[in-house]
């Protein structure tokens, strides 16, 4: 399995990681440009920020469910997120499987570790297992480690206009940066023109194959927010799929000291 782009989870778990920016009202816009949404040719620079800001916040904490299709296996599990910044998240799982109930993922800068709630111990995760699937999604160790921006790490053009689905959209041609550290070759989005929301992005190799591609939905306002609510990402090469959806979302929160220490993780709450 190709390792994913941080994009595919701001889009999930990097969608809960966040800029780090000063606090502010959940419900006070940040000081953005508007959605060009007149514009055929918009201004990239402003538009790729526009979306990133669109995604993230200073903190974050969401409900979600993360339902895993596969041709042998179907699995749900409901999970909570604390979020602060691109390096802090802890993730914990609310309901599944027996094994899979109460166990715990947490993010420190480029470090994981993991609570495992039937043997009661916290295991930090090898860099060789980085690139295994988390939770037998369609996401990996990997993805909750890196800090991929698509603001610093890609050069972006506008190639051209399209109607997606029913809606107006522009399509974004993103290429990384010669010295970033991203797995793909190149990515295809396509934006929403009245919200400045993705509503689908496709993740190509370094060949030019199309590897992964993620659908997005379910538009909701959250405070001055446009966020896609759903989100569905189906590998090209295999017959399986990971739906994750919203169910509660708040963003620019407070969020207590210890919810990203170690000794909060071993205590397993």
């Amino acid at each position: 399995m190709s390792k994913p782009l941080a994009i595919a989870l701001p889009v999930a778990f990097a969608v809960l990681a966040s800029l780090s920016e000063a606090p502010r009202a959940a419900d006070q816009p940040p000081a953005i440009p508007p959605c060009p949404s007149d514009a055929a040719k918009p201004d990239v620079v402003a538009l790729i920020k526009r979306i990133d800001r669109l995604l993230t916040g200073r903190s974050s904490v969401v409900v979600m469910t993360m339902s895993i299709t596969t041709p042998s296996w179907r699995g749900t599990l409901k999970l909570k997120v604390w979020a602060e910044g691109k390096d802090y998240a802890l993730i914990r799982v609310l309901d599944s499987g027996p094994r899979e109930t109460g166990m715990m993922t947490l993010k420190r800068e480029k470090q994981l570790w993991n609570y495992l709630p039937q043997a009661g111990r916290v295991m930090k995760l090898p860099s060789g297992m980085l690139g295994d699937a988390w939770m037998g999604s369609d996401f990996t160790n990997d993805d909750l480690v890196r800090g991929t921006s698509i603001v610093s790490d890609f050069d972006t053009k506008v190639t051209g206009t399209l109607t997606h689905d029913g809606r107006k959209a522009w399509r974004l041609v993103l290429v990384p940066r010669p010295r970033a550290v991203v797995v793909w070759g190149k990515v295809e989005m396509i934006v929403d023109r009245a919200s400045c929301v993705p509503l689908l992005e496709r993740f190509y190799d370094e060949d030019g194959k199309l590897a992964r591609t993620m659908s997005l939905g379910d538009i909701r306002a959250i405070g001055w927010r446009r966020f896609p609510a759903r989100m569905a990402v189906k590998p090209q090469d295999a017959r399986r799929e990971t739906v994750v959806t919203w169910e509660e979302i708040r963003f620019d929160i407070d969020v207590p000291d210890d919810t990203f220490s170690l000794h909060r993780l071993q205590r397993g709450r």
